[in-house]
């Protein structure tokens, strides 16, 4: 099972690295309060703060905890909560990633998640029904993905996703019909449900001017684009050699005989060359449509390599 989640992770892509992160936090999470109720042993932090990872619009609160406005997007306490995010997150996020690359969704996930709380932090401390008589915390990747949710509607907002019983529906009128489900719901909660409905529209909004924009060729998120490219340059990679392969020199000096490779098929040939060529028609229409920026690494890579040849 370990190996399963390794590879998991080493191979999965970025969707599958938010939806790990969000796992482990639920269970690191939970595990602590198992801990405390089951020990006489209390972390200095609190529980219903989600030991210092939820948020809050309290603003003397959130100074002493500024990090809570970017963790609280990875953090969930209930079971379902979770689940139901992750398998919109998995849902939504498989046809987004298909249409943008990683360092978008990845960007579109935390921008959400910001654009929610700071819908949320005003609302709370401007609007008289939302302020708070005590302390509370919001937590959830909900807004998060509300955000790639619209963003991915708004690509494609005449794609058909097929239901049960309804046939095929078209992907904007399911992201309305969510969309209007959280408005509504405002009408009959208080409290900290409906301050998070409101932060779900925070994000849902932020997807939709995320596309917006990008059509008119303004990128909003570019600010963040270039911060995670600065980290993930930074950060070593398995295809960098290790200190002791790459002085290795007795190693380096031993000769390896040529492999040989018995000669393709026609067959063979004919089908890796249409492979090629469908993958090759499908960037170029993805650059038509929505540019070259919105490419991913392996597909720029793959286009440059065909430019070659």
């Amino acid at each position: 099972m370990w190996e399963d989640i390794k590879k998991s992770w080493n191979t999965g892509g970025m969707l599958y690295k938010l939806i790990w992160v969000n796992v482990v936090v639920f269970v690191v999470i939970n595990s602590a309060i198992v801990f405390t109720q089951l020990t006489d042993i209390q972390i200095p932090v609190s529980a219903s703060g989600g030991y210092g990872l939820f948020t809050t619009a309290h603003l003397p609160t959130l100074l002493y905890r500024p990090w809570s406005m970017l963790t609280h997007m990875f953090a969930h306490k209930e079971i379902f909560h979770l689940l139901f995010n992750m398998m919109l997150l998995w849902w939504m996020g498989r046809m987004y990633v298909s249409e943008v690359g990683s360092r978008r969704l990845l960007s579109t996930y935390i921008m959400g998640g910001l654009a929610g709380f700071i819908v949320y932090a005003i609302s709370v401390n401007v609007l008289p029904g939302l302020r708070m008589e005590e302390v509370s915390f919001a937590y959830g990747a909900s807004a998060a993905i509300m955000a790639i949710f619209t963003a991915t509607a708004t690509l494609n907002p005449t794609k058909k996703i097929p239901f049960f019983l309804f046939g095929s529906v078209q992907l904007k009128y399911i992201a309305l019909l969510y969309v209007l489900f959280d408005y509504f719901g405002i009408l009959g909660e208080s409290g900290l449900e409906t301050r998070g409905r409101i932060a779900h529209l925070g994000g849902a909004a932020f997807g939709y001017f995320l596309i917006v924009y990008s059509r008119k060729g303004i990128n909003i998120v570019r600010w963040l684009e270039v911060i995670i490219d600065m980290i993930m340059s930074s950060l070593p990679t398995s295809s960098t050699p290790s200190f002791s392969k790459k002085f290795n020199f007795t190693k380096s000096m031993r000769r390896k005989p040529k492999e040989t490779r018995p000669p393709k098929s026609d067959d063979d040939f004919n089908s890796e060359r249409k492979e090629r060529e469908d993958r090759l028609d499908l960037i170029l229409e993805k650059i038509s449509r929505h540019g070259y920026d919105h490419l991913s690494k392996e597909e720029k890579k793959f286009l440059f390599n065909q430019s070659k040849k």
